[in-house]
């Protein structure tokens, strides 16, 4: 059983060297790409091992390729329901991983990126551990309690995905809170930060969305 799964979707690219450093920390890891999201192990010189979409943003030759190596290749119709990202996390999921890292799951179309966001919640909901990831940050569902450690001046973000979140209790931040809550819509919990080598997040009831950056003050350029 492969323990992790990295999901390539088709948003911007990530550091390569990053991406490779990433996946030679992960034991059994499976490369699932979706669909063009196969481009963006060019560089890595990484080889997914499937491939699955309508097809329609990989290269003909770049498939033709993959084909011949005996890449698994997944077709769906273009006239589908879910995104490829969505049927990809279906499959993963399928798969009994302790681990699913969606990588190039943000920049370009909005709407994707959003409904990349939500799909953490399906994620949550079949029991594994599920984060989108990035070489600026990782974005995961929160549902009782995580602890960082040696993450000191990193910056973590919350929001509510719920209509409230409850029982919101910090310590090792910046700003610390206990039995606090977040309503849907609010942004209060934008940009705290880890002061301690030891920092503790629990909730109560609720989803709440948590964005942990990897690095003190390194953000993506806005564009």
């Amino acid at each position: 059983m492969n323990q992790t799964i990295f999901i390539i979707s088709g948003g911007s690219p990530v550091d390569p060297s990053f991406f490779t450093r990433q996946m030679k920390k992960a034991e059994k890891c499976l490369i699932l790409c979706c669909d063009g999201g196969a481009r963006h192990l060019l560089k890595s010189k990484i080889t997914p091992d499937v491939i699955m979409g309508d097809m329609d943003s990989i290269r003909p030759a770049h498939l033709k390729k993959y084909s011949r190596q005996g890449i698994k290749i997944i077709r769906f119709p273009t006239n589908k329901d879910f995104t490829d990202t969505e049927l990809a996390l279906d499959y993963a999921t399928s798969l009994k991983p302790e681990k699913i890292f969606i990588w190039c799951a943000f920049g370009g179309r909005i709407d994707h990126t959003l409904a990349n966001i939500v799909l953490l919640v399906k994620g949550q909901k079949r029991g594994i551990e599920t984060r989108l990831i990035d070489e600026y940050c990782e974005l995961f569902l929160l549902d009782k309690e995580t602890i960082f450690l040696t993450e000191k001046d990193k910056t973590v973000s919350l929001l509510a995905l719920t209509p409230q979140v409850s029982g919101i209790t910090l310590s090792g931040f910046v700003y610390p809170l206990k039995n606090g809550s977040l309503r849907m819509g609010e942004s209060r919990g934008i940009s705290n930060v880890i002061k301690d080598n030891r920092a503790k997040l629990k909730i109560d009831k609720g989803k709440l969305l948590v964005i942990k950056y990897r690095q003190k003050n390194v953000f993506p350029e806005a564009r």
